[in-house]
């Protein structure tokens, strides 16, 4: 009896785990990766229905988040355990048709990255050439006072 008990227990530890089937992409409608480079920032934009990003333990302790997204018009993915691109996503919250880029540096010897939240009105973003004109647009506010 002892044999059959321990071939049940390895039939278990071969099984997925709970929540598994929610983390499945299905074969051949998989999406492009981001990949992240030290130096280079990469803009991404949230579908209007974005809820929140999908889990997927890994082989360690932890688990890795997915976020869906458009890049360079298309869908893409990009995977992260990185505590902060996570706190810069969190704050940018809510994500759902969010633009923003995100930077990877290294700090201290260490990944870090950097969020920026392109559609946050309290921070606005000056686009190159839009300077010129703001500018224009305020001296003529003024003069009309």
């Amino acid at each position: 009896m002892e044999e059959n008990e321990k071939s049940i227990m390895d039939d278990n530890a071969n099984k997925p785990q709970e929540g598994t089937w929610n983390d499945m992409t299905p074969t051949g409608e998989r999406k492009p990766k981001i990949e992240f480079e030290i130096g280079k920032s990469v803009e991404v934009t949230f579908s209007p229905d974005f809820e929140k990003p999908r889990e997927l333990p890994s082989s360690g302790k932890g688990v890795y988040y997915i976020f869906d997204c458009i890049y360079k018009g298309e869908e893409y993915i990009f995977m992260t355990a990185a505590w902060s691109m996570l706190q810069g996503l969190k704050n940018a919250e809510p994500l759902r048709g969010k633009t923003v880029v995100i930077s990877k540096s290294m700090k201290d010897g260490k990944q870090h990255y950097e969020v920026e939240d392109l559609s946050n009105p309290e921070v606005p973003v000056e686009k190159i050439g839009d300077a010129e004109e703001d500018d224009e647009d305020s001296d003529d506010d003024e003069d009309e006072e």
